[in-house]
Protein backbone atom coordinates (compact mmCIF):
# COMPACT_ATOMS: atom_id res chain seq x y z
CA UNK A 1 0.00 0.00 0.00
CA UNK A 2 2.92 2.31 0.58
CA UNK A 3 3.74 2.22 -3.12
CA UNK A 4 0.21 3.19 -4.23
CA UNK A 5 0.83 6.98 -4.09
CA UNK A 6 4.05 6.51 -6.08
CA UNK A 7 2.24 4.42 -8.69
CA UNK A 8 -0.53 6.99 -8.95
CA UNK A 9 2.03 9.78 -9.35
CA UNK A 10 3.85 7.88 -12.11
CA UNK A 11 0.55 7.16 -13.87
CA UNK A 12 -0.44 10.84 -13.62
CA UNK A 13 2.92 11.98 -15.01
CA UNK A 14 2.81 9.52 -17.90
CA UNK A 15 -0.80 10.43 -18.70
CA UNK A 16 0.01 14.15 -18.60
CA UNK A 17 2.97 13.65 -20.92
CA UNK A 18 0.93 11.61 -23.41
CA UNK A 19 -1.84 14.21 -23.40
CA UNK A 20 0.70 17.00 -23.86
CA UNK A 21 2.08 15.24 -26.94
CA UNK A 22 -1.18 14.02 -28.48
CA UNK A 23 -3.69 16.75 -27.63
CA UNK A 24 -2.68 19.01 -30.56
CA UNK A 25 -3.26 16.07 -32.92
CA UNK A 26 -6.69 15.48 -31.37
CA UNK A 27 -7.56 19.12 -31.94
CA UNK A 28 -6.57 18.82 -35.60
CA UNK A 29 -8.81 15.76 -36.00
CA UNK A 30 -11.73 17.56 -34.35
CA UNK A 31 -11.17 20.52 -36.67
CA UNK A 32 -11.07 18.23 -39.71
CA UNK A 33 -14.19 16.21 -38.90
CA UNK A 34 -16.23 18.78 -36.95
CA UNK A 35 -18.58 21.59 -37.88
CA UNK A 36 -20.21 24.43 -35.97
CA UNK A 37 -17.42 24.43 -33.39
CA UNK A 38 -17.58 27.89 -31.90
CA UNK A 39 -17.13 29.58 -28.58
CA UNK A 40 -16.42 27.42 -25.53
CA UNK A 41 -17.78 24.16 -26.92
CA UNK A 42 -15.77 21.14 -25.81
CA UNK A 43 -16.66 19.25 -29.01
CA UNK A 44 -18.04 20.23 -32.43
CA UNK A 45 -21.81 20.35 -32.71
CA UNK A 46 -21.77 18.25 -35.89
CA UNK A 47 -19.53 15.67 -37.54
CA UNK A 48 -18.90 15.93 -41.26
CA UNK A 49 -16.61 15.05 -44.16
CA UNK A 50 -17.35 18.29 -45.97
CA UNK A 51 -13.88 19.73 -45.36
CA UNK A 52 -12.24 16.78 -47.11
CA UNK A 53 -14.67 17.15 -50.01
CA UNK A 54 -13.98 20.87 -50.14
CA UNK A 55 -10.23 20.24 -50.13
CA UNK A 56 -10.60 17.80 -53.03
CA UNK A 57 -12.76 20.29 -54.96
CA UNK A 58 -10.71 23.44 -54.37
CA UNK A 59 -7.20 22.01 -54.88
CA UNK A 60 -5.71 19.23 -56.97
CA UNK A 61 -5.31 17.04 -53.90
CA UNK A 62 -4.09 14.01 -55.83
CA UNK A 63 -1.31 15.95 -57.51
CA UNK A 64 -0.30 17.60 -54.24
CA UNK A 65 -0.19 14.25 -52.43
CA UNK A 66 1.82 12.70 -55.26
CA UNK A 67 4.30 15.59 -55.19
CA UNK A 68 4.78 15.03 -51.48
CA UNK A 69 5.34 11.28 -51.76
CA UNK A 70 7.49 11.51 -54.90
CA UNK A 71 9.81 14.09 -53.35
CA UNK A 72 10.02 12.09 -50.10
CA UNK A 73 10.93 8.90 -51.98
CA UNK A 74 13.57 10.71 -54.02
CA UNK A 75 14.96 12.24 -50.84
CA UNK A 76 15.17 8.82 -49.19
CA UNK A 77 17.06 7.26 -52.10
CA UNK A 78 19.46 10.19 -52.44
CA UNK A 79 20.04 10.38 -48.69
CA UNK A 80 20.89 6.70 -48.40
CA UNK A 81 23.12 6.88 -51.48
CA UNK A 82 25.12 9.64 -49.80
CA UNK A 83 24.86 8.57 -46.16
CA UNK A 84 25.73 4.87 -46.49
CA UNK A 85 29.28 5.27 -47.85
CA UNK A 86 29.92 8.37 -45.73
CA UNK A 87 28.77 6.64 -42.55
CA UNK A 88 30.79 3.52 -43.33
CA UNK A 89 33.93 5.60 -43.82
CA UNK A 90 33.33 7.57 -40.61
CA UNK A 91 32.61 4.44 -38.59
CA UNK A 92 35.23 2.04 -39.92
CA UNK A 93 38.22 4.19 -40.90
CA UNK A 94 40.48 6.58 -39.02
CA UNK A 95 39.75 9.74 -40.94
CA UNK A 96 41.70 12.95 -40.35
CA UNK A 97 39.61 15.71 -38.73
CA UNK A 98 36.81 13.20 -38.12
CA UNK A 99 35.05 15.36 -35.52
CA UNK A 100 35.08 18.35 -37.86
CA UNK A 101 33.60 16.19 -40.63
CA UNK A 102 30.77 15.01 -38.38
CA UNK A 103 30.17 18.60 -37.25
CA UNK A 104 29.90 19.74 -40.87
CA UNK A 105 27.35 17.01 -41.61
CA UNK A 106 25.28 17.97 -38.56
CA UNK A 107 25.57 21.72 -39.20
CA UNK A 108 22.27 22.10 -41.14
CA UNK A 109 20.38 20.82 -38.06
CA UNK A 110 22.27 23.10 -35.67
CA UNK A 111 21.01 26.39 -37.10
CA UNK A 112 17.46 27.75 -37.54
CA UNK A 113 15.89 26.09 -40.57
CA UNK A 114 14.73 29.42 -42.00
CA UNK A 115 18.32 30.67 -42.00
CA UNK A 116 19.52 27.55 -43.77
CA UNK A 117 16.56 27.68 -46.18
CA UNK A 118 17.40 31.22 -47.27
CA UNK A 119 20.89 30.14 -48.26
CA UNK A 120 19.62 27.09 -50.10
CA UNK A 121 17.00 29.16 -51.94
CA UNK A 122 19.63 31.66 -53.07
CA UNK A 123 21.76 28.90 -54.57
CA UNK A 124 18.84 27.03 -56.12
CA UNK A 125 17.41 30.12 -57.78
CA UNK A 126 20.82 30.79 -59.30
CA UNK A 127 21.11 27.30 -60.79
CA UNK A 128 17.39 26.99 -61.70
CA UNK A 129 16.53 24.14 -59.34
CA UNK A 130 13.45 25.74 -57.83
CA UNK A 131 9.98 24.36 -58.69
CA UNK A 132 11.46 20.97 -59.54
CA UNK A 133 10.97 17.71 -57.67
CA UNK A 134 14.66 16.86 -57.86
CA UNK A 135 15.60 20.32 -56.58
CA UNK A 136 13.32 20.06 -53.55
CA UNK A 137 14.53 16.50 -52.91
CA UNK A 138 18.17 17.66 -52.97
CA UNK A 139 17.30 20.43 -50.52
CA UNK A 140 15.61 17.88 -48.24
CA UNK A 141 18.69 15.64 -48.38
CA UNK A 142 20.57 18.37 -46.52
CA UNK A 143 18.06 18.05 -43.67
CA UNK A 144 17.65 14.28 -43.77
CA UNK A 145 21.32 13.32 -44.10
CA UNK A 146 22.35 14.32 -40.53
CA UNK A 147 19.71 11.99 -39.04
CA UNK A 148 20.69 9.21 -41.41
CA UNK A 149 24.39 9.59 -40.68
CA UNK A 150 23.82 9.54 -36.91
CA UNK A 151 21.87 6.31 -37.15
CA UNK A 152 24.15 4.63 -39.68
CA UNK A 153 27.44 5.54 -37.99
CA UNK A 154 26.18 4.01 -34.75
CA UNK A 155 24.97 0.97 -36.68
CA UNK A 156 28.27 0.39 -38.48
CA UNK A 157 30.31 1.01 -35.33
CA UNK A 158 28.29 -1.69 -33.59
CA UNK A 159 28.89 -4.38 -36.20
CA UNK A 160 30.79 -7.43 -34.97
CA UNK A 161 34.14 -7.14 -36.74
CA UNK A 162 34.71 -10.87 -36.27
CA UNK A 163 31.86 -11.61 -38.66
CA UNK A 164 33.26 -9.21 -41.22
CA UNK A 165 36.71 -10.77 -40.90
CA UNK A 166 35.19 -14.25 -41.20
CA UNK A 167 33.48 -13.22 -44.42
CA UNK A 168 36.76 -11.95 -45.81
CA UNK A 169 38.55 -15.17 -44.82
CA UNK A 170 35.84 -17.18 -46.57
CA UNK A 171 36.69 -15.38 -49.80
CA UNK A 172 34.09 -12.62 -49.96
CA UNK A 173 35.13 -9.60 -51.96
CA UNK A 174 34.08 -6.10 -50.83
CA UNK A 175 30.77 -6.13 -52.76
CA UNK A 176 29.82 -9.67 -51.78
CA UNK A 177 30.82 -8.99 -48.17
CA UNK A 178 28.48 -6.01 -48.13
CA UNK A 179 25.50 -7.93 -49.56
CA UNK A 180 25.98 -11.17 -47.65
CA UNK A 181 27.25 -9.95 -44.27
CA UNK A 182 27.17 -6.20 -43.71
CA UNK A 183 23.72 -5.48 -45.15
CA UNK A 184 21.82 -8.13 -43.14
CA UNK A 185 23.54 -7.05 -39.93
CA UNK A 186 22.99 -3.35 -40.55
CA UNK A 187 19.46 -3.65 -41.95
CA UNK A 188 17.63 -2.36 -38.83
CA UNK A 189 19.73 0.81 -38.83
CA UNK A 190 19.33 1.26 -42.58
CA UNK A 191 15.55 0.88 -42.29
CA UNK A 192 15.49 3.44 -39.47
CA UNK A 193 17.62 5.86 -41.52
CA UNK A 194 15.34 5.42 -44.54
CA UNK A 195 12.18 6.05 -42.51
CA UNK A 196 13.67 9.10 -40.82
CA UNK A 197 14.73 10.45 -44.22
CA UNK A 198 11.30 9.88 -45.74
CA UNK A 199 9.49 11.57 -42.86
CA UNK A 200 11.96 14.47 -42.73
CA UNK A 201 11.10 15.23 -46.36
CA UNK A 202 7.41 14.35 -46.17
CA UNK A 203 6.78 16.70 -43.24
CA UNK A 204 9.12 19.54 -44.18
CA UNK A 205 7.57 22.98 -44.60
CA UNK A 206 10.11 25.78 -44.21
CA UNK A 207 12.69 24.60 -46.74
CA UNK A 208 10.01 23.47 -49.19
CA UNK A 209 8.31 26.86 -48.97
CA UNK A 210 11.51 28.58 -50.12
CA UNK A 211 12.07 26.46 -53.25
CA UNK A 212 8.65 25.16 -54.34
CA UNK A 213 6.60 26.43 -57.27
CA UNK A 214 3.17 26.04 -58.82
CA UNK A 215 4.03 22.53 -60.03
CA UNK A 216 5.62 21.27 -56.80
CA UNK A 217 3.17 22.17 -54.04
CA UNK A 218 3.35 19.64 -51.18
CA UNK A 219 0.85 18.84 -48.45
CA UNK A 220 2.62 20.92 -45.73
CA UNK A 221 2.79 23.91 -48.09
CA UNK A 222 -0.85 23.43 -49.14
CA UNK A 223 -1.85 23.38 -45.47
CA UNK A 224 -0.12 26.74 -45.02
CA UNK A 225 -1.77 28.17 -48.14
CA UNK A 226 -5.21 27.04 -46.91
CA UNK A 227 -4.58 28.72 -43.56
CA UNK A 228 -3.52 31.88 -45.35
CA UNK A 229 -6.81 31.88 -47.25
CA UNK A 230 -8.75 31.53 -44.00
CA UNK A 231 -9.81 27.91 -44.51
CA UNK A 232 -8.95 26.57 -41.07
CA UNK A 233 -11.10 23.45 -41.32
CA UNK A 234 -9.80 22.65 -44.81
CA UNK A 235 -6.27 23.01 -43.45
CA UNK A 236 -7.26 20.57 -40.70
CA UNK A 237 -8.48 18.09 -43.31
CA UNK A 238 -5.24 18.36 -45.29
CA UNK A 239 -3.24 17.97 -42.07
CA UNK A 240 -5.19 14.79 -41.30
CA UNK A 241 -4.33 13.41 -44.74
CA UNK A 242 -0.71 14.37 -44.07
CA UNK A 243 -0.81 12.64 -40.70
CA UNK A 244 -1.94 9.20 -41.88
CA UNK A 245 1.27 8.11 -43.69
CA UNK A 246 3.38 9.45 -40.82
CA UNK A 247 1.52 7.23 -38.35
CA UNK A 248 1.82 4.27 -40.72
CA UNK A 249 5.58 4.70 -41.02
CA UNK A 250 5.91 5.19 -37.28
CA UNK A 251 4.13 1.91 -36.61
CA UNK A 252 6.19 0.16 -39.29
CA UNK A 253 9.39 1.52 -37.79
CA UNK A 254 8.46 0.36 -34.30
CA UNK A 255 7.64 -3.11 -35.64
CA UNK A 256 10.81 -3.46 -37.69
CA UNK A 257 13.35 -1.68 -35.49
CA UNK A 258 13.74 -1.84 -31.73
CA UNK A 259 13.33 1.71 -30.35
CA UNK A 260 16.58 1.43 -28.40
CA UNK A 261 18.41 0.75 -31.67
CA UNK A 262 17.17 3.82 -33.52
CA UNK A 263 20.18 5.88 -32.47
CA UNK A 264 22.32 3.07 -31.23
CA UNK A 265 22.35 0.79 -34.25
CA UNK A 266 23.34 -2.72 -33.24
CA UNK A 267 25.85 -1.64 -30.65
CA UNK A 268 25.95 -4.13 -27.84
CA UNK A 269 24.20 -6.83 -29.87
Amino acid sequence: MRTLPAKLLRAALVTSFVLFITLPLVMILLEAFGADWFGMRMLPAQWTLRWFVWAAQTIDLGAVAWNTVEIALMTTVLTLAAALPASWAIARYRLPLKSILIGAILFPRMIPEITFALGVARIFYAIHLTNTAIGIALAHVMLAAPFAVLVLVSTFEGLDTRLLEAGTVMGCGPLRLFWRVTLPLALPGIVAAALFSFLASYNDFVLTLMVYGADTVTLPVQTYLSLGNGYLSVAGAISTILLVPSLFFLLAMLRMVNPENLLGGLKGA
